[in-house]
């Protein structure tokens, strides 16, 4: 009776959530009955994982949807790694390619950190109901900060914070193409990464990924798994420059994601879609952390330069920094999935952590569930300074190899 009582009030809060992104209208209410199959995905887990334990349940019960790397600094045998090296959507964590290359070029004087972006620039990358409340969200975050010129620009320094709080894919465009795929490609080189892919265009890709009308959902999914990696990557970018260049295309794409009031994809689908999306691992990402932690990502300057940027939680949220000393982070969370990378000091033990962690494939009632409350943000973050919750999680996460550790711990 408890457990149907819990799901009942996750069903409540599952509508408001639905109501809010797709507004009080006759579609939300279209959505969520297109969904109900998927909707009871997970739902078994929702009284399960109230609590930050039960959630570290669910973490040892999946394996596949999961990757935690928590990294004590100095401490190797202290540290959490599972699933290390699995492949995971890195999402929006691609943004902190973009803050690290903006640091960089700024650093060597080849970027004007003040330089004036017009907002349209910024705009034209936006698909009709994709990610739009996010875009939204960050346009009145700029406003309300005064931020925007009479003329409509804003500085550059300021868009990159933006990219880190809001998970606009709009602006996370721009920046990729601002900053340059071949810088970005020479800085991952230069990281030494090995499992992370080539970030690519959120606009290229939702738009291959959503159907032609009328086509079969599993049958197109099937024909875009059939093209071989690097040319579905040329694929996406020349996709992403096509929509911003080309007027034509724009606005008949525009068009059919305002027709189809967004992706033309059920929850379901729309998880399904994350295996095109570019991958990482929570080592290599857990690592760059680590680097950064020690200030030694490229040099201490621009390191410094990095965590200012991820520095915004605890502006956000003032009430962390009685568990926290200090605390950067960046942060994911779309269908399917919630991921991200972070960085800390405790302040009850003055520990320094470095971390990665990646809820991947998720049911999708069960995604509902996590996204609601922001439970895998408050995970990572009470991973520096919950002890507590610390060995529950360690316990639970028992089995990988020592090598793992060592390698990561080292920097490699």
């Amino acid at each position: 009776m408890r457990a149907l009582k819990f799901i009942g009030v996750f069903l409540g809060v599952l509508i408001i959530i639905v109501i809010i992104s797709f507004g009080l209208k006759w579609n939300a209410v279209k959505t969520l009955f297109n969904n109900r199959e998927g909707i009871k995905e997970g739902s078994e887990w929702v009284a399960k994982t109230g609590t930050m334990e039960g959630l570290a349940g669910y973490i040892s019960a999946q394996p596949k949807r999961v990757s935690v790397v928590s990294i004590e600094v100095g401490k190797p045998d202290s540290s959490i790694f599972y699933n290390a090296h699995a492949p995971r959507t890195m999402g929006k964590l691609q943004n902190l390619f973009f803050v690290i290359e903006y640091a960089r070029q700024v650093q060597n004087g080849s970027l004007n950190a003040d330089e004036p972006i017009q907002l349209e620039q910024i705009n034209r990358f936006q698909l009709t109901n994709v990610n739009q409340s996010n875009h939204e969200n960050m346009l009145n975050w700029l406003e309300a900060n005064n931020k925007i010129s009479d003329e409509n620009y804003v500085p550059l320094h300021t868009l990159v914070q933006a990219s880190v709080i809001f998970n606009d894919v709009a602006l996370s465009d721009f920046l990729l193409f601002k900053l340059g795929i071949e810088n970005i490609k020479a800085l991952m080189d230069k990281l030494n990464l090995q499992e992370t892919e080539l970030p690519l265009p959120f606009s290229g890709l939702y738009i291959t990924i959503n159907p032609p009308a009328g086509r079969d959902v599993d049958a197109y999914f099937d024909s875009l798994s059939f093209i071989p990696r690097a040319e579905f990557q040329q694929l996406i970018l020349k996709t992403g420059k096509k929509f911003v260049a080309d007027k034509t295309f724009h606005q008949k794409e525009v068009k059919r994601f305002k027709d189809g009031h967004g992706l033309s994809l059920k929850f379901t689908k729309q998880r399904d879609a994350l295996v095109f999306f570019p991958k990482t691992t929570a080592a290599e990402m857990s690592s760059l952390m680590k680097n950064l932690a020690e200030d030694k990502l490229l040099s201490p300057q621009i390191s410094k330069r990095v965590k200012q940027f991820l520095k915004w939680p605890l502006k956000v949220n003032e009430a962390m920094s009685r568990f926290l000393n200090s605390y950067g982070a960046i942060y994911d969370m779309r269908m399917g999935m919630a991921n991200g990378a972070s960085l800390g000091r405790s302040a009850s033990t003055d520990e320094l952590y470095a971390q990665a962690v990646f809820f991947d494939n998720l049911q999708v009632g069960f995604w509902f569930h996590i996204s609601s409350n922001l439970m895998t943000q408050d995970f990572q973050q009470q991973l520096i300074w919950n002890t507590s919750l610390q060995k529950t999680t360690l316990e639970a996460t028992r089995g990988e190899t020592e090598s793992t550790a060592t390698q990561i711990t080292d920097g490699q």
